[in-house]
């Protein structure tokens, strides 16, 4: 009986052990300013093996919801360039000094318009996180670290996060920073659906979406979530643009909170290597 409680014991407390992840390569972080947000950013940088190797400039990726999911994100980069499904790449996290990438700070930077009745401030901030990517933070990491400038970039995010790639993903073409987007069970529902004004009002504009673009929905999500997956899906296919590279999947058995690892391994595969 004692071996009994002792195994159990000692299986929940591997349970609850933190999680390792295997990162090949170095990492590093930094804290950031932002005057377009008007608060201060922790940013975490992955680099890749060999990364100090002279005339060697590497492909950038972004990911949102740095404080919590860097170190899941850095490994599953690392894991992509050792198996060389992806070139040597950096890749960078946002979070918030503090730690605190809470649901205050992604109400605020990761959603894209103010929802009536809210508070100022508290929603609806995306273009001005938007612009502190484009203009402050990119720039700062071109400056410090080896970055292909001369190629764009690959944005990736879950939930808010995906809303926000999304939100992204619209933005003018000329001044966009990014071409490779993975936005990951996207909040659909936010505003009333507000991402499909940005899609219509991209598409009044222009004739072709030169970026590749890798997106997943589970189906544990609930009926509203998929069908407004698969509205987006057909709207953005139904234009007709030439230069898009675009790839849509329904993970089945999958619900909210599971799908965004999967995603990013596949979506990385895929915007790479189209």
């Amino acid at each position: 009986m004692k071996k009994v409680v002792c195994l159990i014991i000692t299986l929940i407390f591997l349970g609850c052990q933190k999680e390792e992840f295997e990162i090949s390569g170095t990492t590093d972080s930094f804290t950031m300013a932002s005057t377009n947000v008007n608060v201060d950013f922790k940013i975490y940088v992955y680099l890749p093996p060999n990364y100090s190797q002279p005339n060697v400039d590497y492909p950038l990726i972004i990911g949102l919801d740095g404080d919590s999911e860097f170190e899941n994100m850095a490994s599953i980069v690392s894991q992509k360039i050792k198996n060389e499904n992806i070139p040597p790449s950096i890749f960078v996290g946002i979070g918030y000094v503090g730690g605190d990438d809470d649901e205050s700070n992604r109400d605020r930077d990761y959603t894209p318009s103010m929802i009536e009745g809210e508070e100022d401030g508290t929603n609806g901030g995306a273009e001005n996180f938007y612009n502190f990517i484009r203009t402050e933070l990119i720039p700062e990491l071109e400056n410090n670290y080896q970055i292909d400038t001369a190629k764009t970039k690959t944005l990736m995010g879950h939930s808010y996060g995906g809303l926000f790639t999304l939100f992204a993903m619209f933005q003018e073409r000329a001044t966009n920073p990014f071409d490779k987007f993975i936005p990951v069970a996207s909040s659909f529902w936010f505003d009333s659906g507000v991402i499909f004004e940005f899609e219509e009002a991209y598409a009044q504009i222009n004739t072709d979406f030169p970026v590749s673009v890798y997106t997943t929905m589970g189906t544990l999500e609930g009926a509203v979530m998929v069908a407004s997956f698969e509205e987006m899906n057909a709207r953005i296919n139904n234009r007709s643009y030439s230069s898009l590279k675009y790839k849509s999947e329904i993970l089945k058995k999958y619900g909210h909170s599971r799908s965004d690892y999967i995603s990013y391994k596949n979506g990385l595969d895929y915007v790479f290597n189209n």
